[in-house]
């Protein structure tokens, strides 16, 4: 998590609304100089609260629906604008009350400490197209409900449901509308077939605009992304503007986490306990990425055999190997946008052969002494027995208590009798000992 550093002597924390915010304002010793609710969002009063210190002010709110028009009028006042993570400002600051008014305060108080964790503010000239973007890809999503509607209607009546392509659709809608008879059924179909045709229109008008306006502003990029086996023309289009601006990560890490690629972890005393953060980033980025690495492995023939031999090698565990996949993607496109150069696929490859190279360290084989066949196996059955999912584990006896509870004498020949597993009697006593604990008898 990173922090946004203050170098202001004022700082003012905004608990916005959509018809209110309470604004604090502190100075650096956390003195606080306004304190109060402005009603209907009136940006000419807000200036007026502000006047003595707008000089040398910052300006935060967090990153709630209602945002944009704040951060516009706060940068045509030549204001300090600071965008705080919501996610990560409730994991910081809490309380027994909460409130419009503590809230801002606390905000207030976490930017003068510089601990407010920044989240970015989009370039407002960008805004348009990515919201463009998003309502033709809100459209799809419609138009899948409804063809997915109509083809399961369909297999309820047990019949076979007519194919159909994506942009001349009147011969699929014959063939549908002569197998309905009743009469309602068949007029609930057309209104479906109308509003698909509908939603085709509109997608196909989105496409054509952002084809235009994407060359005019960002026409090297775009091409640069469609050179990516498995990213065309939808997805690059996705990538390009959810990104925004490639130099706000700093390394590719910062990319791949932003993407959902990659999760964090939860240690403690130098032990990992878990993962967490996978819905933590842009779900738009990590749904391209995926596409493009199933795409990628179905069509391009140098990542499909690579992609099919890493699915292998994971057990046949399809979704673990395309999310390698779409990290060797995103990784290539963090790069050539990066540099401004296109697609090499033999750093692909090379990058995809390190997960299959025969030179990663396999487990040990377990060996079986002479005379006692299958002890391996029974072994690892009841190390699988013991340790279970949900069993409950046995506390290990140290001490007094471990001298007082020694091992039954089954277990301990077994283990003085198995070379690969206990150690045999040496000139030093304290390395006569096996791996169970105990010591080994006289040979």
């Amino acid at each position: 998590m990173k922090y946004y550093t203050s170098t202001t002597e004022y700082n003012c924390g905004i608990d916005l609304h959509a018809r209110q915010m309470y604004v604090c304002v502190m100075d650096r010793q956390g003195k606080k100089l306004v304190h109060t609710n402005v009603l209907n969002n009136d940006f000419s009063y807000f200036l007026k609260l502000i006047e003595p210190y707008k000089h040398d002010l910052t300006v935060c709110c967090e990153c709630m629906f209602g945002w944009y028009w704040l951060s516009d009028a706060c940068q045509k006042a030549g204001l300090t604008f600071v965008l705080a993570h919501a996610l990560y400002v409730k994991a910081i600051h809490g309380g027994k009350n909460k409130n419009d008014r503590v809230d801002s305060e606390k905000l207030t108080h976490l930017l003068r400490s510089n601990l407010i964790p920044p989240a970015y503010v989009y370039p407002a000239d960008k805004r348009p197209l990515r919201a463009l973007l998003r309502q033709r890809l809100f459209f799809v999503w419609r138009r899948s409900e409804l063809l997915a509607r109509i083809y399961s209607h369909q297999l309820a009546h047990n019949r076979t449901p007519a194919r159909q392509t994506r942009r001349i659709r009147d011969s699929w809608e014959e063939a549908l509308l002569k197998a309905e008879d009743h009469p309602l059924r068949q007029l609930a179909l057309k209104n479906d077939l109308a509003m698909i045709k509908h939603f085709d229109e509109q997608i196909f008008q989105l496409e054509e605009e952002l084809q235009r306006q994407t060359k005019k502003v960002a026409g090297r990029d775009y091409e640069l992304l469609q050179s990516v086996p498995g990213i065309g023309e939808t997805l690059g289009l996705t990538i390009l503007y959810e990104i925004g601006e490639i130099e706000r990560f700093p390394t590719v890490k910062d990319f791949l986490s932003y993407c959902r690629l990659v999760k964090g972890t939860v240690a403690s005393a130098g032990k990992i306990k878990g993962l967490r953060g996978a819905k933590l980033g842009n779900p738009y980025l990590r749904w391209a990425f995926g596409e493009a690495a199933v795409i990628a492995k179905r069509d391009h023939y140098l990542v499909g055999p690579l992609s099919q031999r890493l699915e292998a090698q994971m057990g046949g565990n399809k979704f673990k190997s395309n999310t390698v996949v779409a990290i060797k993607l995103a990784r290539a496109v963090y790069f050539m946008l990066k540099n401004k150069t296109v697609f090499d696929p033999e750093r692909l490859v090379a990058s995809m052969q390190k997960c299959l190279s025969p030179g990663r360290r396999q487990p040990a084989p377990l060996t079986e002494p002479a005379g006692n066949p299958g002890l391996a196996k029974r072994q690892v059955a009841a190390v699988e027995k013991r340790f279970s999912p949900g069993r409950r584990q046995p506390g290990r006896l140290t001490g007094c208590a471990k001298k007082a509870s020694p091992l039954p004498a089954a277990d301990h020949a077994s283990c003085a009798s198995s070379t690969p597993v206990c150690v045999g009697p040496t000139s030093n006593p304290a390395d006569s000992i096996g791996t169970c604990g105990q010591a080994l008898p006289p040979s």
